[in-house]
């Protein structure tokens, strides 16, 4: 049998001595830690080391950051912790301009509120004066004729604030690269037709047209100007048979021609 080596209690007592001592320190040092870990928690949360210290605005393009500012409770005066995302959103969306935004809050101090602006798809004609018309079918404060882009389309005659609201739907829903090509939007009823427009292209040609499904009725205007391409100056009627119709030749005889 092999011999083992006995480990008497005299030998283990200064052992179990040394593993207690250190088992004390760790949970000092543990206390200690804890301990001024909550004098910073309640020092940073008394002090103005939780305060907001940086308000990022993105996309807004129309409405001056300043002016969101002015429209919000939050400011570097603002607990981090009491800004409430849900309630900025809320008051951010109070501007006309605005079509969804999304507030964020980044640790340790920093809020980004991210804007998604209502594009701008026409400019309306009042007594003159020119005002932005935006997706939703509202309209800006009235700008200087200097600062209307030539290629946007001018809205004349139109009255009907509803009417105007379906118009800047489909002018939406219209991609960009037609509605560049539009000059003049003229709201022209008829007796039988309260929907009726007529538009004024950049290329010369003009459009009669109706408000519902225009933008579905226009996205075939391309092709049909292409066939076009050396025929004289006429209407086209953007419908749901389109067809062209020269203007009246000097005999006063007029021919059209079925797109469709």
């Amino acid at each position: 049998m092999e011999n083992k080596k006995v480990t008497t209690l005299e030998d283990r007592i200064p052992k179990l001595k040394e593993q207690r001592k250190q088992k004390a320190n760790r949970r000092m040092i543990f206390y200690v830690s804890f301990f001024f870990l909550l004098i910073l928690v309640i020092v940073y949360f008394q002090s103005p080391l939780s305060n907001v210290k940086t308000i990022e605005i993105k996309g807004n393009e129309v409405i001056p950051e300043e002016k969101i500012m002015s429209q919000i409770t939050l400011s570097t005066n603002t607990n981090y912790w009491s800004v409430n995302e849900k309630a900025v959103e809320a008051e951010v969306k109070k501007f006309v301009q605005v079509e969804s935004v999304n507030v964020d809050k980044i640790f340790p101090n920093k809020v980004k509120i991210q804007v998604t602006e209502f594009e701008k798809v026409a400019f309306a004609v009042n007594e003159g004066s020119y005002y932005p018309l935006l997706q939703n079918g509202k309209t800006l404060p009235k700008v200087s004729e200097s600062t209307v882009p030539t290629n946007a389309p001018i809205l004349i005659g139109w009255g009907d604030n509803e009417l105007t609201e379906r118009m800047a739907a489909e002018l939406s829903d219209l991609s960009a690269s037609i509605r560049i090509r539009i000059s003049e939007i003229h709201h022209s009823p008829t007796e039988n037709d309260s929907q009726r427009i007529t538009l004024y292209m950049n290329d010369g040609y003009e459009v009669q047209s109706r408000i519902h499904n225009f933008a579905e009725y226009m996205q075939y205007y391309p092709s049909i100007v292409d066939k076009l391409e050396g025929s004289k100056e006429g209407i086209i009627y953007m419908s749901e048979s389109p067809r062209f119709e020269p203007f009246e030749k000097e005999d006063g005889k007029e021919e059209s021609t079925d797109e469709g």
